[in-house]
């Protein structure tokens, strides 16, 4: 994918990154973090969020406003292809935090979606069952694949 997106520093072992959203509202530390869902089959879960800088804590939550939400939205992506590149083509599963939350990122992934099908699928789950993710239909959670 070639979006817009913030540099970040992946961790020792390439499941969790950390980056910088800046604007308005200051210089705010985001990190994304990938962990074992499922065993069989496996399926990554993707956690993302502020990062108190006093606790280390991830905050999934919290509302930056800082005024860059796709560039935000498009780094998280960026760090799906690296953290596959380590640990193979795994599944990653993603629900906001919210129903908002997850409203949110199906709003942005509708804007990019030509985009991101460029090197992923990605599935939505919606009435008990996952579905090829279609523009203007709601879901409760999603799971991309590298093509």
């Amino acid at each position: 994918m070639n979006l817009d997106h913030y540099a970040y520093l992946p961790g020792n072992n390439y499941k969790s990154y950390s980056f910088y959203s800046e604007g308005p509202n200051g210089r705010i530390k985001k990190t994304v973090i990938y962990s074992i869902l499922w065993d069989d089959p496996v399926v990554y879960n993707l956690a993302f969020g502020d990062e108190d800088p006093k606790t280390g804590n991830i905050d999934d939550t919290a509302k930056s406003n800082n005024q860059d939400r796709d560039k935000v939205l498009a780094t998280v992506a960026a760090t799906i292809n690296e953290f596959m590149k380590a640990y193979g083509n795994f599944p990653v599963y993603a629900q906001g935090s919210t129903p908002a939350r997850t409203r949110l990122y199906q709003l942005s992934i509708s804007n990019l979606l030509d985009e991101i099908n460029k090197d992923f699928m990605v599935m939505g789950f919606r009435n008990h069952a996952w579905e090829l993710f279609e523009k203007n239909v709601n879901y409760e959670a999603f799971l991309v694949e590298k093509k």
